[in-house]
């Protein structure tokens, strides 16, 4: 069994306001990203909320996602993974990224399918050469990410992992493709 952890409690400084609710294309940044979850071969789904908690369940119809509230967001993504590890059980997780609404299905699908072949601890996808996201990770590694502090995800531990990492080459710019500010939202 695969899930994903999606990781949208942060407060967004940089954007200026709930990024998670931002819209494109008519719809909230969260809802674009959570489409291609649910198009995908992921069995279950956890949402991380933090900041903006209630505003975003207003707004947002979580269909078989669950969504939980991390009380302790404020001091950083680990708290988040960490949060989301606790909620969930299964053989491997995908880290996904609440404000990457571009990364198709089918990439998600090809990290699921690699991990089931390498049983790698770490599958990252890339794109023209630059690592992205989400990246899969194996059950054997869930007690290291239980240790993270601070503002850190996977990428704190994956020099200690070289090994142990499968990279996938994707045609999906959308792993590489997060929307930091405003600015960073195409005008479609």
């Amino acid at each position: 069994m695969t899930a994903a952890i999606v990781l949208a409690a942060g407060r967004a400084q940089r954007f200026g306001e709930c990024k998670q609710l931002a819209r494109l294309d008519g719809k909230a940044l969260l809802q674009h990203a959570l489409e291609p979850l649910r198009k995908s071969k992921v069995d279950d789904v956890v949402v991380i909320l933090g900041a903006h908690a209630e505003e975003i369940r207003r707004e947002i119809r979580f269909d078989r996602e669950r969504v939980l509230v991390n009380a302790d967001y404020a001091d950083g993504m680990s708290t988040s993974i960490q949060a989301g590890l606790r909620a969930i059980d299964a053989d491997a997780v995908l880290i996904v990224l609440g404000d990457q609404p571009f990364v198709s299905p089918r990439t998600i699908d090809l990290l699921i399918d690699t991990h089931q072949r390498t049983r790698a601890a770490f599958v990252i996808p890339t794109f023209d050469g630059r690592r992205g996201n989400p990246v899969l990770v194996d059950r054997s590694s869930f007690a290291e990410l239980m240790n993270l502090r601070g503002d850190v995800g996977c990428r704190a531990i994956f020099a200690d992992h070289a090994e142990s990492i499968v990279t996938v080459e994707v045609d999906d710019r959308g792993i590489v493709t997060d929307i930091d500010t405003p600015d960073d939202l195409p005008s479609r």
